[in-house]
């Protein structure tokens, strides 16, 4: 659904709401439950979760990229380097400034930089938290309220595209992987709540409408994504119509594929953002593009790598020697 909704944002997009935004933000808090499940709770050693994390991610970006230069290079379109620098070393976040004039289809990429800048940040406080037994929800959350005090700092100091701009960098767009994986451990610790099957709707309308193009910024980065994270931290208790539903196989696919069609869609949207493509062609190549670049790149990369990169090399066997 997170896909979906930032499909929606780019290729039809609604006039008053950032939609695409949303689906950004639904994905930041699908991840903190994740990550807070991966690392607190089943304790997956911090070396296997970093292999698993790059194999996850880097073949396809880095084929992307690679296929994006190749692309711009034969066609003679201008190459921007320090987009292609930022791109690869997931500081896009940090230099956004320039986004609405460059060539290059890699501004999307600003929002990964926020995901990988939070595994570093989740791993520190996990290294933390075992040395000292702890269950680790006073320092997510703590992480989680850091960042709000930083967005209300900004807001202060800045306004229009400034104050965007620096709501997009780590130190607060990482609210909602702090918020939602502290949320997961603290209810894992007190029970989850049973709430009425309406409270999901609710959660989720109330989520988007903060998404309002005339909603104060601040308070959509934060109000929205919290309430988002709420609304997926409950999920595990929803009644079993609600959760067959989730379940469907279509939107079981589209989560399947939904990070290789993030990535793919980017240069698609581009194109018809410009009016060389229609938006209709647009989505069809960005999500076909995404499934082909799922099954010929990241799925057997990431299988190879996870099986064989880290294994330990098997003792040689003992020689025997006459007596």
């Amino acid at each position: 659904m997170a896909i979906v909704l930032l499909l929606v944002g780019h290729f039809a997009p609604i006039p008053g709401l950032a939609i695409g935004a949303a689906g950004v933000n639904f994905f930041y808090v699908l991840s903190g439950l994740l990550m807070a499940r991966l690392l607190f709770v089943d304790q997956v050693p911090l070396p296997v979760f970093y292999r698993r994390r790059i194999a996850r991610i880097m073949p396809g970006l880095a084929v992307f990229i690679a296929l994006v230069l190749l692309a711009y290079a034969a066609s003679g379109r201008p190459i921007d380097w320090s987009e292609v620098a930022t791109a690869l070393t997931f500081t896009k976040n940090y230099f956004l400034a320039s986004a609405e004039e460059t060539m290059m289809p890699f501004g999307h990429i600003w929002s990964l930089s926020v995901e990988e800048h939070s595994y570093i940040l989740l791993t520190l406080l996990v290294a933390w938290t075992r040395m000292r037994a702890s269950s680790g929800i006073v320092p997510v959350l703590g992480a989680a309220f850091l960042c709000c005090c930083i967005a209300a700092v900004y807001t202060c100091l800045y306004t229009g595209r400034a104050l965007n701009l620096r709501l997009a960098q780590t130190e607060v767009a990482a609210f909602g992987i702090f918020f939602s994986a502290g949320l997961y451990l603290l209810l894992r610790r007190v029970g989850l709540p049973r709430v009425h099957v309406l409270v999901y709707p609710a959660l989720a309308g109330a989520g988007l409408a903060l998404h309002w193009w005339s909603v104060p910024a601040g308070i959509r980065v934060l109000g929205g994504v919290a309430l988002f994270g709420v609304l997926i931290n409950l999920l595990a208790a929803a009644p079993p119509a609600l959760l067959r539903m989730l379940a469907h196989p279509v939107l079981r696919k589209l989560g399947l594929w939904s990070f290789s069609i993030y990535i793919w869609q980017q240069p698609f949207y581009f194109l018809a953002h410009r009016g060389e493509l229609s938006h209709v062609a647009g989505l069809a190549l960005g999500i076909g593009a995404g499934i082909a670049s799922y099954y010929l790149v990241e799925s057997p990369a990431r299988t190879y790598l996870n099986l064989h990169w880290g294994r330990k090399a098997a003792p040689a066997p003992a020689v025997r020697t006459a007596a």
